[in-house]
């Protein structure tokens, strides 16, 4: 942390002595290194299970890196990733016959990508050093790690970044341009704006492309080649320069497709929103073949959230085929709207991609995703916004035949068939999982009861589902991944930390235990679940924890941590997710780290915002929170277990802006955090959370829901918190600034803290010790537990 953020540090928390502040940092800085997290892959064979170690929380001398906001993305300028590449600092490999493990060192840096090879005999890994990311080899069956090329590669766009070949010989990655043109001094021009251009206006997002000199920096970081590099370490180059965002091989080794970024950036979009163009080449004779419909960028849409922009999307590889490419149209303009029967075609081409495209199949919603099989067997999911129905269908690549397997409310937890299971091939495509004509699904499994993961298959030829999976009821055993007679299992309960094991065998019945988490959990005292009434009768639970130095003979503080949700449906508003059996390691930035401080904790009670006669509930707002409030406090009264005379409030996001609210309108809390918030709904006047009118269209409800137009009337010291780099549509910094200097021109009693380098959530560790510090002395100072 620099002497500066110290100097505020000190100043704040005064008057503890240096020393105390000092041991209470080091306290949280050790529960913070005491956490891991880890990314399992399953080999295509079924037969080796690999486990990344994630580096959770970086240093902020990583996170202080030169960096730069581009299109709504946060850019290393020094280095190939960005600011939100995952790192993992080792691997281990499971031999689930042999029962055996290797650890698996990065040499020299962290990894930030991996792929097994189609054989599975070997991993290939993505290893950032410095400045540098290079290619690395790790020979399974020999025990033997290798550097295989000193190129600079690029993993600043997409989400995955190595493919193999079929044959194992050879990965395509995608190079850097070397070097990153500095930041060129460019003469400003006028920058226009039109109507004429834009048609309609979304959301609000910072760090937007509106010069040539943010164009240029974008381009010049992201700029790449695609490559070829043998298991020999010979380059050879595949394309020119250009913005690759995705790229798979096809399942013959013949072809590679890609897409890029439009030539033209768009001004008014984050980079989330651009349109793509998607090409195929020839992998041995390396020139453009054929180049499908360009995606328009997300502008000038329809308003319904099921409206697309125009082009092919959801482009991919069939992987029953050589080399057939398949892809979405919208065939109503993107238009849900329009009276047509059908709003979505399917299509498909073969190589040499020199004939027509063929029509699979016609889709009378919007398509959400559609996934293949190797037998030519998909998996079609679409939905309507409208209507909140989604549908899952079977489909085939060959024929245009479709079998409903099942139909709900998206928004129906209790009532979710489950995720078609994949497996990401060398190659880069997804493939459906499918054994003996069945297809995998998983679903959480939530109803009335309580949570038990579920594990099913699909029989594509009797259309019949059966179970082959389901979790202990005292456990949550989540099913993660499928393959070749293998079923990869995760449990835990609020006291073991999770556990992962292998099922075996066509029965999935051998039980082979893979690895255990070393996390640790602190708490003693069961998680209890609550259940009670608002007083409109609607149905609510939460959970509450308790410190280990409950004294059941005592009434204590507790923390109340909320977020709204939105319903029409009175049945959806009342369903009960809470799962009191998770294994609760150290999260920094979950409300329970107030158990540390002998707080209780009251997570998630249930906070409904209804309208079920037609009207919008924001329109009603301030009186649901009150009501929700107010249910989850008398609950607390009739535990005998809480002083409610103590109680804060707390929550992020959406959450910050309803404690804000809760202390401006009620009287229920004594004290308040706010993290990371939207505080004055005028500054996000095209919408937000749920609410799809904009600010002119339900100017009283933009205004009296927000909060700082009443910071006169918030009475409870009330504690800011915001990330100086948060680019969430909405969350700007200034929302938690403009709120802070309205509550000190009322004369209240307010701090705010700007946690330098961080964006939405947070990060480094140095600023997370010093949050849960200060949040730590702030509770215990305004709910008079201090000693």
């Amino acid at each position: 942390m620099s002497k500066f953020y110290l100097i505020v540090a000190l100043w704040f928390l005064a008057p503890l002595p240096v020393e105390a502040i000092e041991k209470e940092n080091s306290k949280w800085a050790n529960l913070i290194e005491s956490t891991g997290q880890e990314t399992i892959s399953l080999s295509p064979d079924g037969e080796r299970v690999l486990f990344l170690h994630q580096i959770k929380y970086p240093s902020i001398e990583y996170l202080s890196q030169q960096r730069v906001q581009l299109a709504g993305l946060d850019f290393y300028t020094n280095l190939s990733s960005r600011v939100d590449t995952k790192q993992y600092s080792h691997a281990t490999l499971f031999n689930i016959s042999k029962n055996s493990r290797e650890e698996i060192k990065a040499i020299e840096g962290v990894i930030i990508d991996f792929n097994w090879s189609p054989d599975a005999k070997k991993v290939a890994f993505l290893i950032q050093n410095n400045t540098n990311t290079h290619l690395w080899l790790h020979d399974v069956i020999k025990n033997d790690f290798k550097k295989l090329t000193n190129i600079n590669l690029s993993t600043s766009l997409g989400d995955r970044h190595l493919r193999w070949l079929p044959g194992g010989q050879a990965i395509i990655v995608k190079q850097r341009n070397l070097p990153i043109k500095a930041s060129e001094y460019i003469r400003k021009k006028p920058n226009l704006l039109s109507s004429e251009l834009q048609t309609d206006q979304g959301r609000t997002y910072q760090s937007l492309l509106i010069n040539d000199k943010m164009k240029n920096q974008f381009i010049s970081i992201n700029q790449t080649k695609l490559v070829k590099v043998d298991l020999n370490g010979e380059v050879s180059i595949l394309t020119g320069s250009s913005l690759f965002n995705y790229f798979s091989v096809s399942p013959d080794g013949n072809y590679l497709l890609y897409s890029m970024l439009p030539n033209k950036l768009s001004s008014y979009l984050p980079y989330k929103k651009w349109g793509r163009s998607y090409n195929v080449i020839n992998i041995e004779n390396p020139i453009a073949l054929y180049s499908l419909p360009n995606l328009n960028d997300k502008i000038n849409l329809p308003k319904s959230k099921d409206s697309v922009p125009i082009g092919a999307r959801l482009v991919k590889w069939l992987p029953s085929y050589g080399s057939t490419i398949s892809w979405v149209e919208a065939s109503d303009k993107g238009d849900m709207s329009l009276p047509q029967t059908y709003h979505d075609h399917i299509y498909k081409l073969e190589s040499p991609f020199l004939g027509n495209k063929k029509l699979i199949h016609q889709v009378t919603w919007r398509v959400h995703d559609v996934l293949w099989s190797l037998s030519g067997a998909g998996i079609l999911q679409d939905w309507r916004y409208e209507s909140k129905q989604a549908r899952t269908t079977l489909i085939n690549a060959q024929t245009p035949t479709s079998t409903l397997i099942h139909q709900r409310d998206y928004r129906d937890k209790y009532n979710d068939f489950g995720d078609p299971q994949t497996l990401r091939t060398p190659a880069g495509y997804e493939v459906l999982v499918e054994q003996n004509n069945n297809l995998f699904f998983f679903s959480s499994g939530q109803s009335k009861k309580g949570i038990r993961p579920i594990a099913k298959y699909y029989n594509t030829l009797s259309n019949l589902d059966k179970t082959i999976f389901l979790s202990n009821a005292e456990h949550i055993e989540m099913p993660l991944r499928v393959a070749n007679n293998t079923l990869i299992i995760q449990k835990q309960d609020n006291i073991s930390a999770p556990q992962y094991y292998a099922l075996t065998n066509k029965d999935f019945k051998k039980k082979v235990i893979l690895y255990s988490s070393e996390n640790k959990n602190e708490f003693i005292n069961q998680p209890l679940t609550i259940s009670y009434k608002r007083n409109d009768g609607l149905d609510l639970t939460g959970t509450l924890h308790l410190p280990n130095s409950y004294n059941v003979s005592d009434k204590i503080p507790a923390i109340l941590w909320i977020y709204p949700d939105e319903f029409k449906n009175k049945k959806l508003s009342q369903q009960n997710t809470v799962r009191t059996n998770l294994f609760r390691e150290f999260d920094p930035l979950s409300p329970l780290v107030f158990l540390h401080d002998g707080f209780a904790v009251f997570e998630s009670p249930s906070m409904p915002i209804t309208s079920f006669d037609g009207s919008e509930p924001n329109d009603d707002f301030i009186n649901q929170i009150h009501l929700n409030a107010k249910a989850a406090v008398d609950a607390l009264e009739k535990t005998g277990r809480i002083d409610v005379q103590k109680l804060a409030v707390m929550g992020h996001s959406y959450g910050a802006f309803t404690v804000v609210n809760l202390l401006a309108h009620t009287d229920l809390f004594k004290v308040g955090i706010a993290r990371s918030g939207a505080y004055n709904r005028t500054l996000t006047p095209f919408g937000f959370q749920g609410e799809k009118r904009n600010l002119w269209q339900a100017k009283e409800t933009y205004i009296n829901i927000s909060p700082l137009i009443y910071a006169d009337k918030i009475n409870e010291p009330l504690l800011l918190v915001h990330g100086e780099s948060d680019q969430n549509s909405g969350t700007y910094p200034m929302q938690s600034m403009r709120m802070y200097q309205a509550l000190i021109a009322n004369k209240k009693t307010a701090q705010l803290i700007m946690l330098p380098y961080e964006g939405h959530t947070y990060q480094a560790k140095e600023n997370l010790s010093y949050l849960l510090t200060h949040q730590s002395e702030w509770m215990k100072k305004w709910l008079n537990t201090s000693k």
